[in-house]
């Protein structure tokens, strides 16, 4: 068993926003549920669905407060496709801010949904933070690897090769620095940060680094 499957999503409904356990209610979109559990094509859907009810901006999830989050069962069912101390990235979904603020460019070419580790009060498996050197590292894995159009190259290019656009890794590293660090005590506003790609062999192979 991975890393990655012993987590369970559910830990966002009660940590993030303190609710009841899913219920499965009516209103769900039609596939769409908690956890780890989530086939890549009901992953899909609900990211559709939530695309199509949540244009432009409002669709970009990682934007969202904790109050609108929690307001948002939606919000937290796609947040709940990457487990704990993770957020996902959806190329579908995701937007790059500063200067002129726009989606991930290309989105059609990049995998379906990487899962990148934020901010933590301490270092752990995925994310470390060197006061130092102001330098933040973090892991990021592909959550569908059938999804992802480079499922045939290897390495950095898992990733790199399906990008879409250089400029997307920048949202990828704001994810990986997720509000300057703000919610666990950091201030990382200057950090410089190393992005690791995580291979399912457990072997972490280097990104891209920004100064």
């Amino acid at each position: 068993m991975t890393a990655h499957s012993r987590f369970r999503a559910s830990w966002l409904c009660v940590a993030l926003v303190g609710c009841a356990s899913d219920s499965g209610g009516g209103d769900d979109a039609a596939g769409c549920g908690f956890g780890m559990d989530q086939s890549a094509a009901d992953a899909r859907v609900c990211i559709l669905e939530y695309k199509a009810a949540h244009p432009g901006q409002d669709g970009d999830i990682n934007a969202k407060t904790p109050a609108q989050i929690a307001a948002d069962p939606d919000a937290q069912r796609l947040l709940g496709l990457c487990p704990t101390e993770q957020r996902p990235v959806i190329p579908l979904l995701a937007w790059e801010y500063g200067g002129a603020d726009h989606p991930w460019i290309n989105p059609d070419a990049s995998a379906l949904l990487y899962c990148v580790y934020i901010p933590s009060a301490t270092a752990n498996e995925g994310w470390s933070y060197d006061a130092a050197t102001d330098r933040v590292t973090a892991d990021m894995w592909i959550r569908f690897p059938d999804e992802n159009p480079c499922k045939d190259r290897q390495g950095a290019e898992l990733v790199a090769g399906c990008i879409g656009d250089m400029t997307n890794f920048e949202i990828i590293v704001d994810l990986a620095s997720l509000n300057d660090g703000a919610d666990v005590g950091l201030s990382l506003s200057e950090a410089s940060s190393e992005l690791m790609l995580r291979q399912p062999d457990g072997m972490r192979v280097h990104l891209i680094t920004t100064l």
